[in-house]
This record gives structure tokens, C-alpha cells and sequence, in this order.
């Protein structure tokens, strides 16, 4: 029993897990409970009392105080509590949407969940609503990377009856294979999920990054819960059943009063803001949503209120969302994944060993010693999560300057304590010979790459290692930010797929995966046989064999490399070396059985047509349907690296 604050809510056991997945051992899901709780002290004693009681618990609770006013806190400090409790209390009332946020950041990267589930104030688990809600996700795929990104509960009302607030629609075009193998668990395929009892994946979670924190109020959820389970299925579990003590019986549109300003402007964010739905999907929510709003005026007469709120509301959907690290400032660091200046904040907290991982960069004559140090330097001490040995393979021959720079490199190391191998080449031999080359000096298991003129964001291998060495992933790359030649301005964002599906499905046309970005399992690699001489293409198809081998690969769709992407890289992309290479590689694909003879075809034409088109041409076509200039025009490289280090990175 842990009264009176925070506890040990790590401590061995979990440590052992991290390191039975490395051996490749399926440990138990470590589930963390997230309570977000406002001046209802009444209400979270029964919240608190359900979850503690069910025939499952969380392996702890993260319970978020949204600056309550009502005796929350003496409660809490006077709790006798059978679980890990962590109270993290707010400076200001942030609503549900930053409560959730702060939690939600907490659970996933101070007490290292697999599982986050997600509660509201007056909510009240049942004995079995863990328990069902586990059941489902675990016996829905043998693979974890196939499991649901969340699974729903059955939200009731005090009297028993379905909560018309939480009722969940079947996924309109779920087809055979979803409603099949959801039934199989005695569940249904969902498409979104409130926030009342919601059990979500922590691996998709990371990969989708952390609720919208500016939405306060209303359709948080919804964004989020669709931004997880976009290309991913979703289930709603009749057997997980919880009790929503709402004041009346209904949905939004009964007497919403000043609320119904959030809800015409969120509704309008998650419709013209977020990705999280289809094109077609907004277009069916949003006549569904339209409905809504003629009911509630209907109901209730086009009161000065609602008048209000619909004005107010259409006219502040005109702005984006506020990013959460501005929205949360002064309340909670999500850097520090703490409330600024906690004592005996999450550092107080055992955490799993820091994994250790190689860093793997190639260099060769035409890499300028400037863009190298800066290169090393952001994948190396500048990380906030650091390699514990780096290997710069020397492709050739590189001059004086190169040389010159590479021992000041040594030099630092040393006094940094990291361990650096330099392996030269006499000759140039290219990229796969190089990578292979390196890789066989790489001692660790995990392997981060870095190229010797881009820069990686200080939190990248915080996000990425953990993925890797946990065993959620065999490969894991994420977004980029595109600048310019001389890296200081940012111009673009190269977007990428996350969930596996969609992965394997964009591979068929083009590298889903930035190579810059990457870290993987060395053993991996080597097991399909490393890099091969594919001019231009050898990391695509290493990809594609890691996915023909069963090897699961990821993205996270945070940019988390800073990309050169001057004039040269561009035209190197075009002419008719480009084409030539390009049509190698499509025969290659063609012969090694990847590609039908179709989309064969419609590769050699769409992609061949795109080598030769000019430069300007070029880039407008790859930023058009593969990546996206950056909203409100180019920023500034190194403001965008120092802001990386105060915020959670989400773009």
C-alpha cells in the first residue's frame, strides 16, 4: 500500500520485462490508468474505488488535478490508495483535453505503459471493465502490432441504461475481415471512442503523438480516438462495462449552454485541421454534425447563448489549434514530463535501464567538415537519450579539412566518454558496402543511423530506441523536416505512413521509410542479408525484405531529423541517370516477385515521368502528395532545435 503521493511505479518488475522483450519474449502489457479530475472530489472517490476493485488493475494510476478548488487535493493527500497512485496537479484548470494530455505524456513516457486507459472524473469502472477490455485487445491478434489501437467500453447511465453520450456506430466499411475477427472476441469494429473508459495502444499511441490540448473541452476524444484508429482497427467491448454519472440522461444537445461554443469550434478543427479522418469520413461526420446542431436549436431555441457560441466558435475555427507545449506552458514541462519545478517529480521515479544502442553514420569526400560536426554532434551529446558508441565509416579517401575534423571528433569523444570507432576504406565503395561494413562494427543490438549532413532533434532517439529495444519493432523511422542547403530554414515536412497496413501498402509505389530517420535491430538486417548494390535504392529494398521476412516496420509521425534538402539533392532525383536507375529498380522489384505486372507498369510510368520533368516540377510533386509545406510558411532551424528540447516534438 502507497498512501500520501508518489510511489515506486516502475521498480523491477518492469525492468525484467524490458529485458525479457529484447530476448523476444511477449512480457505482460504494463497497463497505466489515466484519471483527469476537476471539482468533483465526490465523484473521483468512486472513480478511484472502481478501479482498484475490478478483477484486473492497472499496474498504476496517473491521476491529473486540474487545479481543483473543492478539497480534491486534501483528499488525495489523505488517500490510503492499494495502487501506485501519481498526482499530478495543474497550476491552472486546463479542461479535459490538456488534462488528458499531461496524463496521457506521463503514463507513456515516466511510467512506461504498454496500455493507457483513459478516464473521466465520473466514471466508474465495474469489476470487470479492465479485464473484458484486456481480453479483447489480447486475444484479438497474436501480434501486438496487429491489435486494436483501442478497445471502448460500454458506457451506462446511473439506471443502467445506454449512455446516448458514449453510444459508439459500427466503422461504416468495416467489411468481413474486421467484423470477423472482432466478433471472434466478442467485441464490434469501431471508428471513434470517448474518452469514458477507452483502453489504447501505447505503441500506436506514440506513433500518433498526444491529444490536442487547446480543445479544453468536447471532441478531444474524437480526434484522437480517429487519429489512432485511422488505418488501424478498433474495438468497443460489450463486457467492459462502466457507469457515466452524468447530471442528466442525454447527449450534447441537451442544454450544452456555453459549451456548445467548443463544440462548433473543435468540430470544425478535427473537419479543416486535423488528418484523423478520411476526406469522405468528414464529409459524413460533418452532415451528422450539422443535425446535431439543428437539434440542439431546435430543443432549445436559438437562445443569445447559443447564438453566442455558434459566432464565437465558427469565427475561432478560422486559426489553428495552439500547439500543447504553448497551451500547457506554466502548468506541465513536456520535456520534463513534469509539472515545472515538482519535487520528487518523475526523476524520483525508478525508470527501466536507459537502453544502449549504436549510432552508425557513413562519410565520404564530398561531406563538408562543418555539416559533419553538426551532424555528430546533434546525434550524439546533443540527445537527450545519447548512443553509447558511434561509427563513422570513412567511404574513401576525404581530404585534409574531413580528416582534420574527424579527429576533432575523437578528440571530444574521448572526453565525452564515447566510444568511437573510425573504419576506412582506401577506395570509394559506395553506400551498401560502407553501411554493411559499419554495421559489422556495431557491438549493440539496437542501431540508430544518421547521415553526415542532416540533424537530428535532441529527442530522437528518446522516441525511437525504446521502440526497438522494447521489441515493438524490428525498424522504425519517422518524419522529416526539409530545409534548406544551408539548414536554416525549414520548408517543408516529409510526411510519413504509421501504421503497418498503410506502410506496406504505399511500399508498393514508392520508400516508405526515410532512411535518415531510421533505427533498427542489427540482427534484423543482417538476417535478411543488410544493404544491397541497388543504385539509389538500397534502403527501400531493404525495407521491402524486412517486410517480406515478417519483420515489423514502424514510423512515428513526428519529424525528428532536420533533412538537407538543397538544389543538389533535388536534381540528383532527375535526368536521365535518375531514370535509368529508376527503371533498374522497377525490374527488380519486378523480378523478386514484389511487384505484379500492373502496378509494375504504372511504377515505370508515374515514376518515370517524375525523373524527368525539371527540378522545380519535380519538388512541387513530391511536396504535393508526399509531403507538405509547413503551415504559416518556413521557420527557423535553430529555433525549431531548441524548441525541440522544451516540447514534446509534435508537429
Amino acid at each position: 500500500m502507497h498512501p500520501r503521493g508518489r510511489v515506486d511505479v516502475m521498480g523491477e518488475e518492469y525492468v525484467r520485462s524490458i529485458r525479457a522483450s529484447d530476448r523476444g519474449a511477449q512480457p505482460r502489457p504494463r497497463v497505466v490508468a489515466v484519471v483527469v479530475t476537476y471539482n468533483r472530489v465526490g465523484l473521483l472517490e468512486k472513480t478511484l474505488s472502481g478501479i482498484a476493485a475490478g478483477a484486473s488493475t492497472p499496474d498504476s494510476v496517473v491521476l491529473v488535478d486540474n487545479a481543483s478548488t473543492d478539497g480534491t487535493g486534501e483528499f488525495l493527500r489523505g488517500l490510503d490508495y492499494p495502487l501506485p497512485l501519481d498526482v499530478v496537479r495543474l497550476a491552472e484548470n486546463l479542461g479535459g483535453a490538456g488534462g488528458f494530455t499531461a496524463g496521457i505524456d506521463r503514463a507513456l513516457h515516466v511510467h512506461g505503459a504498454d496500455l493507457v486507459w483513459v478516464m473521466d472524473d465520473d466514471t466508474e469502472p465495474l469489476e470487470r471493465t479492465l479485464q473484458a477490455s484486456l481480453a479483447a485487445w489480447e486475444g484479438y491478434a497474436e501480434d501486438p502490432a496487429e491489435r486494436p489501437a483501442f478497445v471502448a467500453s460500454r458506457v451506462v447511465w446511473t439506471d443502467g441504461r445506454e449512455h446516448p453520450m458514449n453510444s459508439m456506430i459500427e466503422r461504416i466499411g468495416a467489411g468481413a475481415r474486421r467484423r470477423r475477427m472482432a466478433a471472434a472476441v466478442g467485441a464490434r469494429s469501431i471508428r471513434s471512442g470517448s474518452f469514458v473508459s477507452l483502453l489504447m495502444d501505447g505503441a500506436a499511441m506514440r506513433r500518433a503523438g498526444l491529444p490536442l490540448a487547446d480543445y479544453f473541452i468536447w471532441n478531444d476524444d474524437f480526434e484522437y480516438s480517429t487519429r489512432l484508429a485511422r488505418h488501424r482497427d478498433a474495438l468497443a467491448a460489450p463486457e467492459s462495462v462502466v457507469a457515466h454519472h452524468t447530471r442528466t440522461f442525454g447527449t450534447t444537445d441537451a442544454a450544452p449552454g456555453p459549451r456548445f461554443y467548443y463544440d462548433v469550434r473543435n468540430k470544425l478543427w478535427v473537419f479543416t485541421r486535423s488528418r484523423s479522418l478520411a476526406p469522405w469520413e468528414k464529409l459524413l461526420y460533418a452532415g451528422a454534425t450539422g443535425r446535431l446542431w439543428w437539434r440542439t436549436v431546435r430543443r432549445n431555441g436559438l437562445t443569445p447563448e447559443l447564438r453566442g457560441g455558434l459566432s464565437r466558435g465558427l469565427r475561432e475555427a478560422l486559426r489553428p489549434p495552439r500547439s500543447n507545449e504553448e497551451v500547457l506552458a506554466g502548468s506541465y514541462d513536456l520535456s520534463a514530463h513534469a509539472v515545472p519545478g515538482e519535487t520528487g517529480g518523475p526523476d524520483a521515479v525508478p525508470r527501466p535501464e536507459r537502453p544502449a544502442f549504436s549510432l552508425l553514420m557513413p562519410v565520404y569526400s564530398r561531406d563538408r567538415p562543418e555539416h559533419l560536426r553538426a551532424a555528430f554532434a546533434s546525434s550524439t551529446w546533443e540527445q537527450t537519450l545519447p548512443p553509447t558508441e558511434a561509427v563513422l565509416v570513412l567511404d574513401g579517401p576525404v581530404g585534409p579539412e574531413l580528416e582534420e575534423e574527424i579527429a576533432a571528433l575523437e578528440r571530444e569523444a574521448r572526453t565525452r566518454s564515447l566510444e568511437l570507432t573510425v573504419l576506412r576504406f582506401p577506395v570509394h565503395r559506395g553506400l551498401p558496402a560502407a553501411l554493411n561494413a559499419g554495421l559489422e562494427r556495431c557491438t549493440l543490438p539496437v542501431v540508430a543511423r544518421a547521415d553526415a549532413d542532416d540533424v537530428s532533434l535532441p529527442v530522437r532517439f528518446e522516441r525511437q530506441v525504446p521502440m526497438v529495444a522494447g521489441g515493438a519493432l524490428d525498424v522504425v523511422g519517422s518524419a522529416m523536416y526539409e530545409a534548406d542547403e544551408a539548414l536554416e530554414t525549414v520548408q517543408a515536412v516529409r510526411r510519413v505512413e504509421t501504421e503497418p497496413s498503410r506502410i506496406r501498402e504505399v511500399a508498393l509505389g514508392r520508400n516508405p521509410i526515410c532512411h535518415p530517420s531510421v533505427v533498427f535491430r542489427a540482427d534484423a538486417v543482417r538476417g535478411v542479408g543488410g544493404y544491397q548494390e541497388i543504385p539509389g535504392a538500397e534502403d527501400y529494398d531493404l525495407w521491402i525484405r524486412m517486410m517480406r521476412a515478417g519483420r515489423r516496420v514502424g514510423n512515428l509521425a513526428e519529424p525528428l531529423v532536420v533533412y538537407r534538402a538543397g538544389g543538389g539533392a533535388w536534381r540528383r532525383r532527375g535526368g536521365l541517370g535518375a531514370l535509368r536507375r529508376e527503371l533498374s529498380l522497377q525490374r527488380h522489384l519486378r523480378e523478386t516477385g514484389y511487384l505484379s505486372r500492373s502496378r509494375w507498369a504504372r511504377n515505370v510510368m508515374v515514376r518515370g515521368l517524375y525523373r524527368l520533368v525539371p527540378t522545380a516540377g519535380r519538388v512541387e510533386a513530391y511536396r504535393r502528395f508526399v509531403g507538405s509545406r509547413g503551415a504559416g510558411g518556413p521557420a527557423e532551424v535553430g529555433a525549431l532545435h531548441s524548441e525541440e528540447r522544451k516540447g514534446d516534438g509534435r508537429a
